[in-house]
């Protein structure tokens, strides 16, 4: 049984990941621009989603304790914000010097979140993090399944949503 936890833990991790590059996918596959930025704008999000659901600490800001689903959508809503600044200062950047800006834009976000202890915990992060399903924790296997099931479903909704907008007029243009 712990094998196949196991193995639902690594499949999880493995769909995140491909959700990042989903991500990647529609700018740089679609388009061939090169956005270094983008481990930034993830790390805004996760951020953004600990500072809301973790509980009060007097060491950092944040700590609102409010709901998972809220501080996932905190995440989108700060990510995008995030991304959608950066790309109106680089609009007009051809590929190269795209490139090199939100490259800028990864370091510093990885500067302040290093350094910006009362914000991000520093180096050592944020702890306390509520777990999605934390009832099941007791559980390893039936905890890493449920965990599994949502990211899959995410995985597949983005994946659908991204195939359906790289075969619009939208997507055309962009190839």
């Amino acid at each position: 049984m712990d094998l196949i936890g196991y193995g639902a833990f690594f499949l999880t991790t493995a769909l995140i990941f491909s959700l990042v590059t989903l991500g990647l996918n529609l700018q740089w596959g679609l388009t061939g621009l090169f956005n270094v930025g983008l481990a930034g704008f993830v790390a805004i999000g996760a951020y953004t989603s600990a500072l809301l659901t973790t509980p009060d600490d007097a060491a950092r800001l944040g700590g609102l304790g409010l709901p998972i689903v809220v501080g996932w959508a905190g995440a989108m809503v700060v990510g995008g914000i995030a991304a959608a600044l950066t790309g109106m200062a680089t609009l007009r950047l051809r590929s190269d010097y795209l490139a090199i800006t939100t490259f800028g834009v990864a370091v510093v976000v990885q500067l302040v979140a290093l350094n910006a202890q009362k914000l991000t915990g520093g180096p050592f992060g944020i702890g306390f993090i509520p777990r999605p399903f934390g009832s099941l924790a007791e559980t390893p296997l039936l905890f890493n399944l449920s965990n599994l099931a949502v990211v899959a479903a995410v995985t597949l909704v983005a994946y659908l949503a991204l195939e359906h907008l790289s075969r619009s007029p939208w997507g055309r243009v962009l190839k």
